[in-house]
């Protein structure tokens, strides 16, 4: 077993004995799923991967070696860049994982019907989390503020019923069975998260 493949698994463990241990009994639960891990990869001499749990859809990040993440404040959204877009991730410390950064993509989970659903719903982020794309100049109006917002510069006030904030929403279970999902995940949510506290 190679060293990413031995992370994965820990992860996945991780993650079940959480369910097993402190979940049960939680409304937040959607019974129809179960923990899986997907795509794990290097990225940048990290690892990054997605767990899928009965609670929520995380992207999950690993310090690579030089990474001193101890010296993060837990909860600290941290931007990451990747080929796609650039994403915000929360500072995390998990019993059997210990320090991580983790983007949520889904929660609650409750609008999943099934597993292949979440799963579908997960490929299709991974499919393009890789993909290098030209960024619209919105965007890089966004990337600009959420660096002044993080540095803690001063920012314009800013309203944000002027942006078109596009919801994460699970796909329909039609376009799993034809296998054209898509995740629909916008860089207005991370805006907003940096406004407003949300994750």
């Amino acid at each position: 077993m190679s060293g990413l493949e031995a992370k994965e698994r820990i992860i996945g463990q991780t993650f079940e004995r959480i369910l097993r241990e402190q979940m049960q009994g939680i409304p937040l639960l959607n019974h129809r799923l179960r923990v899986e891990t997907l795509g794990f990869q290097e990225w940048r001499g990290r690892v990054v991967g997605i767990v899928i749990t009965p609670w929520l859809m995380n992207l999950v990040m690993l310090p690579g070696e030089g990474d001193d993440w101890e010296s993060l404040e837990l909860g600290d959204k941290q931007p990451q860049e990747f080929p796609s877009t650039t994403y915000r991730f929360m500072v995390n410390e998990i019993d059997g994982i210990g320090r991580c950064q983790t983007h949520s993509l889904y929660s609650p989970m409750h609008e999943f019907l099934s597993q292949e659903h979440a799963l579908a719903a997960a490929r299709g982020f991974l499919d393009t989390l890789m993909v290098e794309r030209e960024r619209s100049e919105e965007e890089r109006v966004d990337e600009a503020l959420l660096g002044r917002i993080l540095r803690g510069e001063e920012t314009p006030e800013v309203e944000l019923g002027a942006f078109d904030i596009a919801e994460q929403e699970p796909p329909a279970p039609c376009a799993v069975a034809q296998g054209r999902i898509k995740a629909r995940l916008s860089r207005r949510d991370l805006l907003r998260g940096a406004l407003v506290g949300e994750v």
